[in-house]
């Protein structure tokens, strides 16, 4: 089977992390094709009224154990960011917006901030350009390539763009995936996309 799933999502979800991981094993054993949709999930939340599941502290306790679950099923560390969720992302996620004409290479920038945000120690702050800096030098990518990419008119109104989309096509949260105008929220709802995909076919 194969299709187009777009994937919208922010670093700062920690379920796009997992998310992230899923597409990849969907992708292996499916063909589907990923196309990955960075939005500004503060603009999300705000526009759809919507707040993060820390703010609610019984489902703030439970989200730390559903994400050790859902990590583990699917094969990577998962610890909390310290940073979380008081940061702002929109650096990182203009850079990944000005990678889309080159899906390897964005996927590998995709695949660093996720596991420097929810993985790796130190944790990733993404409001700070020292902390984007370290993680660059780490994963052998140039820095002033990815703040050139940041600053550039263009990738800021992708972004915007991006997230304009998500909301209007229904988002209130991520990961939020689309197979043509069905959506489904949350990683484990893939499963459901990928039936969808197949009545597309």
């Amino acid at each position: 089977m194969s299709g187009k799933l777009e994937f919208f999502f922010d670093y700062i979800s920690p379920f796009s992390y997992v998310a992230n991981a899923a597409v990849k094993e969907l992708q292996v054993k499916t063909g589907t094709e990923i196309v990955f949709r960075p939005m500004f999930l503060g603009a999300v939340m705000r526009e759809t009224g919507n707040r993060p599941p820390g703010m609610v502290p019984a489902k703030g306790a439970y989200m730390l154990k559903d994400l050790a679950r859902c990590s583990a099923r699917h094969g990577v560390t998962f610890r909390m960011n310290p940073h979380f969720p008081m940061v702002d992302t929109r650096k990182l996620l203009k850079a990944t917006c000005g990678m889309a004409a080159d899906p390897i290479r964005q996927q590998a920038f995709i695949d660093t901030c996720f596991h420097h945000m929810w993985a790796a120690e130190p944790a990733l702050n993404p409001a700070d350009e020292a902390s984007i800096s370290a993680m660059c030098e780490t994963a052998g990518i140039s820095f002033d390539d990815v703040t050139a990419l940041a600053e550039d008119a263009a990738n800021g109104t992708a972004l915007k763009t991006n997230t304009a989309e998500a909301i209007s096509r229904g988002a209130f949260g991520a990961p939020t995936f689309f197979t043509g105008e069905e959506m489904f929220f949350g990683h484990d709802r893939l499963d459901y996309a990928v039936e969808a995909l197949a009545d597309q076919a």
